[in-house]
């Protein structure tokens, strides 16, 4: 999360936030979504959250996804 100044917090569900970050090195703007429960691998992770990918396109500030 160095490399990301956090800019404000746009959403809470029941399971993850998102929040609205930029890039130090880019200037870019992302959205980082940060599980509230621990997953074991990426793939728990993508299907408990298969629509990220659509999430994303709603809003055409935010251009990518970033995986931790």
């Amino acid at each position: 999360m160095q490399n990301y100044r956090l800019i404000t917090k746009k959403g809470e569900g029941t399971f993850s936030e998102v929040i609205k970050a930029q890039s130090v090195k880019t200037n870019q703007l992302v959205a980082i979504k940060c599980m509230k429960q621990v997953f074991q691998t990426i793939d728990q992770v993508l299907y408990f959250n298969s629509n990220i990918g659509q999430q994303t396109k709603r809003n055409s500030s935010f251009k990518k996804v970033i995986k931790s």
